[in-house]
Order: C-alpha cells, then sequence, then structure tokens
C-alpha cells in the first residue's frame, strides 16, 4: 500500500468531511424568522395601520405554545403591539399576498401570554377584530396551517361602512331598477337589530331604504358578491318601521340572495344585508320588478297536449306560491311553483319531467283540479330518491291532470325548465336481473340507453364513497380468461358512470372500481381495465351522472388481442344545453364564490384534479395515460 499516497489524500478528505458535518450541521440549515418565537415578537405600530412584510419560512412551535382554537401550533410568527389607546382593532391578512399557497387557511391568535388560553380573540379566517385597551401589550399569533410562505401583516381600526347602522341607512330609488355597490367589511352588530341577521357576535349588517312609487310585486338581489373574510353566509331582510328595535318583517329573512316582496305605494322599506356569521362581503345590491309568470297560480294552469311526446319551456322566475298549495314532491313548502293542465285521450303509463339545468326543480302531478286547488289528489308517488323533478303514472283516457313545476324548499331556486311528457319505454335491460349478456367474443361494441330507466331496490352505488348514482341499465359478463380487459361506456351527450362488479346475485356484489372522467376524444363517461378471473361473472352498471338526465351511450369490452374498436357516434335527440367542456379558469372562479373556506379550499382542489386528469387523457398510449392518472390522483389526494 502506498502511504505517502494516502498521506496526500488526507487533506482533501478531510476537507469533504468538514463540508458535510457544516452542511448537516444546525447552523448551516435554514434560520427560522427572526420573530419565530413569543420572546422575539416582532414590534409593529404602535400608529396604526401598519403594513410589515412577513415570513413563516422555517418557522417552528415553541414548547408552551398553544395553537389557535386550543390545537398544535405549527409554523407560527409573532408581533407585539402596545394600544396607544382603546378601541376596535382588526389584525387584517385578506389578499396578504402569501406565497405558500393558493388557498391559504389563515389561522390568528390575539393573546397577552404564550400560554394564554384561551385567547384574547382568535379564529380561522383572514382578519380578526378585537377589543384593545390602551397601554396593553397584544401579541398576534400567526400561522398558515402546515403551509409556509411570505405574506404581509396588516393592523388597522375597524372602520365600519357609512350605512353600518339602521338610522343612516342608505337611500335608493325610489325609481326602478337600482343598482349599486356595498360592502360589510368591518360592519357591525347594532342593539336591537332583528335577530336573524346574525346577532351580537356574529352579524355584520348595513342598511338602505326605498320607498315604493307603486304597489307591485319587487325583487331584492344581492348574488354578485366577493367574499373578503368569513363564510359566505348571507341574510337578506326587508322591514317596515321606524325604529330598528321595532321593526316588522314584510318577508322572513332569506338565508339565499334574493328575497321577493310586495310592496305597496308610497311605503317606506328598510332593507337589512349581513354578512351571516361574520361574513365580510362586497357585493351588489339590486332591487327590481318582478312580475309572475301568466300560469303563476293554479287557476291559470297553461293547457298542453293532449298529442305526445310533448315538450314545453317553461321559466318559473319570480312566481309565487299560493294559499293552499300542496308540497311537491312531499318534501316541504314548495318554492315559485306554476302550473299546467294535460288531458290525455288514451290510457298510457307516461313519465312526467320538468327538470332544470340551472336549478334544483320540483314537480308536482294531480288530480281532482274541478273543484279547486284544495281538492287536489296527488296522481303519482314521488320516488324515495331524487329526483323530484320526474315521475311515472298510469293516465287515464279522460282525466286532467295538473302539473305544478317550481323550485326546491330553498329560496332562489328558479330559472328554466323544460316540461316533458312522453309514453314510458323502459329499457329491456333496467332491471339488475335482465342485465344483457355480453360476449364471450371480443371485442364487443354494444348502443344503450338510460332514458327512462329506473334505481331498483337495494340496488349499490357505482361509486361507494358518494352515495345513489342515477338510474341505471345492467350488463353481464363471464371472463372467458385472465386477461385483462376495458370497459367503456362513452356519451356524446349527457354524461354516464361505469361500474364493475364482482358476481351475479345482486345482494352479494363486489365493487370493482368505477370512473366518470371522461372518455378517449371527449366523450362523456368513463373507462377503465381489471384484470379478471377466469369463470367469474361481472356486471357492469352503466347509470346516469346527473340524476335529472338521461340519454344514449355505447359500450365497448375491449381484450388485450383484440382489434381496435370504432365506436360509432351516439345521436343524441336535440337538447339546449350547456357545453360540457371543462374550463378551469371559470371553475375557479365559481370555487372563489364560495363562502366557507374549507369548502372553497376543496372545490378549487377537486377543479384542478379534474383539468389534470382530462390532460392526462390526451397522452399517446394507454400505459402513459395510466402512470398521469396516478401520479394526479397521489398529487390530490
Amino acid at each position: 500500500m502506498d502511504f505517502s499516497r494516502s498521506r496526500a489524500l488526507l487533506p482533501s478528505m478531510t476537507a469533504i468531511a468538514l463540508g458535510l458535518l457544516m452542511m448537516l450541521s444546525p447552523a448551516a440549515q435554514a434560520a427560522p424568522p427572526a420573530n419565530d418565537d413569543f420572546a422575539n415578537a416582532e414590534v409593529v405600530g404602535p400608529a396604526l395601520p401598519v403594513a410589515v412584510p412577513a415570513s413563516n419560512v422555517d418557522a417552528t412551535a415553541e414548547i408552551g405554545e398553544i395553537g389557535v382554537f386550543g390545537g398544535s401550533a405549527q409554523s407560527t410568527v409573532w408581533f407585539k403591539w402596545t394600544a396607544p389607546g382603546s378601541g376596535v382593532v382588526v389584525v387584517d391578512l385578506c389578499d396578504a399576498g402569501f406565497t405558500g399557497s393558493d388557498s391559504p387557511f389563515e389561522r390568528i391568535a390575539v393573546r397577552t401570554s404564550l400560554g394564554q388560553d384561551p385567547a384574547e380573540a382568535e379564529d380561522s379566517e383572514c382578519s380578526l377584530r378585537f377589543n384593545a385597551t390602551a397601554g396593553i401589550d397584544y401579541y398576534v399569533q400567526v400561522e398558515y396551517g402546515s403551509d409556509q410562505g411570505n405574506f404581509t401583516f396588516r393592523m388597522r381600526n375597524l372602520t365600519p361602512p357609512p350605512n353600518d347602522d339602521f338610522a343612516n341607512a342608505t337611500v335608493v330609488g325610489p325609481g326602478l331598477p337600482v343598482s349599486l355597490d356595498s360592502t360589510t367589511v368591518d360592519a357591525t352588530h347594532e342593539t336591537g337589530e332583528p335577530p336573524t341577521l346574525g346577532g351580537s357576535i356574529n352579524s355584520r349588517s348595513v342598511w338602505f331604504r326605498w320607498t315604493a312609487p307603486a304597489s307591485e310585486p319587487v325583487r331584492i338581489r344581492a348574488c354578485d358578491t366577493t367574499n373578503v373574510s368569513g363564510p359566505g353566509n348571507k341574510r337578506i331582510g326587508v322591514y317596515t318601521g321606524n325604529a330598528v328595535n321595532a321593526l316588522t318583517d314584510v318577508e322572513p329573512a332569506s338565508t339565499y340572495c334574493e328575497l321577493d316582496f310586495m310592496a305597496s305605494q308610497g311605503t317606506t322599506y328598510s332593507i337589512a344585508f349581513s354578512g351571516y356569521i361574520s361574513g365580510e362581503l362586497n357585493f351588489k345590491l339590486e332591487l327590481f320588478s318582478a312580475p309572475p309568470p301568466a300560469n303563476d297560480d293554479f287557476a291559470d294552469a297553461a293547457t298542453v297536449g293532449p298529442g305526445l311526446p310533448l315538450t314545453v319551456a317553461g321559466n318559473n322566475d319570480f312566481a309565487t306560491i299560493e294559499t293552499n298549495e300542496p308540497d311537491h314532491s312531499g318534501i316541504g313548502t314548495p318554492r315559485h311553483s306554476v302550473w299546467y293542465k294535460w288531458t290525455p285521450t288514451t290510457n298510457v303509463r307516461v313519465r312526467i319531467a320538468a327538470c332544470s339545468r340551472t336549478f334544483s326543480a320540483r314537480l308536482g302531478v294531480y288530480t281532482g283540479g274541478g273543484g279547486g286547488i284544495t281538492a287536489l289528489t296527488q296522481a303519482a308517488e314521488q320516488p324515495s330518491y331524487s329526483p323530484h323533478c320526474r315521475v311515472a303514472l298510469n293516465a287515464t283516457a279522460g282525466t286532467t291532470y295538473w302539473i305544478a313545476a317550481g323550485g326546491a324548499i330553498f329560496d332562489g331556486e328558479h330559472g328554466p325548465f323544460t316540461l316533458d311528457i312522453h309514453a314510458e319505454n323502459l329499457p329491456p335491460n333496467d332491471d339488475f336481473a335482465d342485465a344483457q349478456v355480453i360476449g364471450p367474443d371480443l371485442p364487443v361494441t354494444l348502443p344503450g340507453t338510460t332514458v327512462d330507466a329506473t334505481l331498483e331496490q337495494n340496488e349499490p352505488s357505482p361509486d361507494p364513497y358518494y352515495g345513489n348514482g342515477g338510474p341505471s341499465v345492467w350488463y353481464r359478463w363471464t371472463a372467458p380468461s385472465d386477461d385483462a380487459i376495458i370497459f367503456s361506456a362513452c356519451s356524446a351527450g349527457e354524461p354516464v358512470v361505469l361500474a364493475v362488479f364482482a358476481g351475479s346475485e345482486l345482494d352479494q356484489l363486489k365493487h370493482i372500481d368505477n370512473d366518470d372522467q371522461g372518455c378517449p376524444g371527449g366523450g362523456e363517461g368513463g373507462r377503465l381495465a381489471i384484470a379478471p378471473v377466469a369463470g367469474q361473472a361481472y356486471s357492469i352498471m352503466v347509470a346516469s351522472a346527473n340524476r335529472d338526465f338521461d340519454g344514449q351511450f355505447t359500450l365497448s369490452v375491449v381484450g388485450p388481442k383484440s382489434d381496435p374498436v370504432v365506436e360509432p357516434p351516439v345521436t343524441e335527440p336535440p337538447v339546449t344545453k350547456p357545453t360540457n367542456k371543462f374550463n378551469l379558469k371559470k371553475a375557479l372562479k365559481k370555487c372563489r364564490k364560495i363562502g366557507n373556506k374549507k369548502k372553497r379550499a376543496r372545490c378549487k382542489k377537486k377543479a384542478r384534479k379534474k383539468a389534470a386528469l382530462i390532460k392526462c387523457r390526451k397522452k399517446a398510449s394507454e400505459s402513459a395515460q395510466a402512470k398521469c392518472k396516478k401520479k394526479v390522483r397521489r398529487k390530490f389526494r
């Protein structure tokens, strides 16, 4: 051995070892922020407002530190502010430019000591207000859960909007329509205001005043909102009266973004909009005339038919409910109903539907209308599952059927819908026991339909994690070998869900897999591969993805040795409907309007996952698509 050479290598080896030690030593690692610990809180103010650059990158939790709401603290940083005077102060992290997440989950607490529990104030929203007392040192604890990034830390005095109090209501109108921008940011609760606006802790109410120039139905709308902080829950109230503690409800306060009422000429109305549950929002307030449709009342029902099939375009916007009106669909007080009547000329079993793509529609079908609305008898039992906008019944020639189409029990359920009446034609493989047998020769391509399909008792869901699917049809295939098989169910129109189960007994099915992420070439449906067991029977379900709508599809089964299947185009009946192409920007825009922060974050995550999966389907090979999808699902778990 050449010892001289070994000695020559020692200095360089020592240098390398020292370098590694330095890299691994705590001093070489990224240092936490200077204000990581309570004792080193960054001093801000005392004059307000303040805005300072901040970061929780590599921040830690220290011994004795309590997390927001008593949980475990994570990557926290601290700020210290000494109140120069008494009053309400806001810690504002809204639009703070946090770099650690597209959907930051802010957690803020104001304490006077490290272990103070409960805190002076704490919240899991992007702003927090607290009552400051002159001369007191306040320590603001900030974290973003497990996310780390840079942000701007702000504090300011609470500055309520000019129309925060009832006495200072903004006067609008009197002419209609009215449209103006407003906000509940920094709004407060006023002693004596109606409790339905949120109460002393949660109310963020502002006020408007309008004197009706004429007697007419009017709609108040505040649907165009941007959430700033807190939940996006809204309350709209309309009142008469001259004192905030002596108001009379004109209509019950709406939990939706609209409220309809009958205005009386010369009457002054006080309108309150509240970010219920501490919601701070920017919004557009609108008032406009709301004349009801011609067939709003039972007595003015529009005549349709009698010939079948028939389709009628309808709209229940501005519709009302009337005294003694039945609970359509049997699920509570109806909303915005319109009426039709139909008298068949032959005995026929029919499907009657009044479904909408823009709201959750409800349907009721009755006989006995000749005796007035109080004499109505329900003609068809509602299914125990949704949709509640479709029924089936045995129609009798010469009998008049009164059809009510309206919204769900929630406010705001209105818009365009299509009334459809046609003779029922169940698919031959509607029931599990009548499943259509496939194969054994492959490939197989079959036309299918979910039109008039039903859900049968004890039928499994195509997706065991998300409850029942829509009306379904069934197929059965017995594996001739252990070779892998690819199933696909694709539609050029209404989306479908594909699911595969092992077994041929309904009560003993074992869920294998399901898919509704789309088909090659842009079809709406699902595509999946299984590794079958020779001799095992498999049950294939194809269900409507949207319970309110059904349509045609193509089912294909392909083995690894099969020739490629050329799927024929599916011809759909002409239907006016929005495009099904997914637009990530539009989806994210809708997500941003969701008030609840966790739901908003889940919405964004789901939208990005869907966009990523769509990109995966554009990969050239099956293996590349599978690899891409696996990566996406791992990323968005």
